[in-house]
């Protein structure tokens, strides 16, 4: 094993080297198998104790259909495990939970998808052919359409609290609309933050700024209780058309002045 890959792997639970070391070994003795690549946070040189063993597999493309429609009998050479799903984008690719409680996610790909894999940020463990990977994409910065629909959205949505939850007194989808609400606020600081590597859901923090999150910190819970609900509603539409518009104006979104005038006028809090 090579020190690269020995350092991506060492910040993982002793569990996951043992994990890895059988998804290696496996792997080496199936000469269908061409290469084996870590990737996600372990090919960035990112992981931590949270993080999952990724891993791709390049498949020869004469054995591709056949490794795609047994993979579950590959899996079981492996580990045991509790749970083991297909990934749909891909045949033969899953993701997995082993009785140890690890978490292997295996994507398959052949020879000759390579070339134009998605999948561009990756550690190489062992490559029999010398294969050429393709260099990772450019990266793009903020998407001002993306922007600017999240601020359309979220305005949309405030027009409707008032009628839906408060009038109705629904306070359990309050608590709901104020989680979503807070939801589109951290899309917008994400995207904003971009360009950024390729991260999972559990990264939820890492993309986020310093000021950023602690705006997000700052808003308060909300149970379901009405003045919890309305004023969990009222400080994260506080937030948004403040520290939010900032964000997006400075990312070059033309503010929508006149339809947040118009909403909040209709959907007074």
């Amino acid at each position: 094993m090579s020190d690269q890959v020995a350092a991506a792997i060492a910040p993982l639970p002793a569990a996951y080297d043992r994990l890895f070391q059988s998804v290696r070994r496996i792997a080496e003795s199936d000469h269908r198998i061409r290469a084996l690549w870590l990737s996600g946070s372990l090919a960035r040189g990112v992981a931590d104790i949270g993080s999952d063993l990724d891993v791709i597999v390049t498949i020869s493309d004469d054995a591709r259909a056949e490794f795609a429609e047994r993979w579950r009998d590959w899996l079981a050479t492996i580990t045991p495990t509790l749970i083991a799903k297909p990934l749909p984008f891909a045949p033969g690719s899953f993701y997995s939970t082993t009785v140890d409680g690890c978490r292997l996610d295996v994507v398959v790909e052949s020879v000759s998808e390579l070339p134009e894999s998605p999948h561009r940020r990756r550690l190489r463990v062992f490559d029999r052919d010398c294969l050429s990977v393709p260099e990772p994409a450019a990266a793009a910065g903020p998407d001002h359409e993306k922007l600017l629909d999240l601020v359309v959205e979220f305005l949309r949505q405030q027009a409707i609290f008032p009628a839906a939850v408060v009038a109705r007194r629904d306070w359990l989808l309050g608590v709901e609309g104020v989680h979503h609400a807070r939801l589109m606020l951290y899309q917008l600081f994400v995207e904003s933050n971009q360009p950024l590597p390729p991260m999972g859901v559990k990264q939820w923090s890492s993309k986020l700024g310093a000021d950023q999150r602690r705006v997000l910190e700052a808003l308060p819970a909300v149970s379901a209780r009405p003045q919890s609900v309305i004023d969990g509603m009222r400080a994260t539409r506080a937030a948004f058309v403040t520290v939010g518009r900032e964000t997006a104006t400075r990312c070059g979104v033309d503010w929508p002045e006149r339809l947040q005038r118009a909403i909040f006028t209709l959907a007074p809090l």
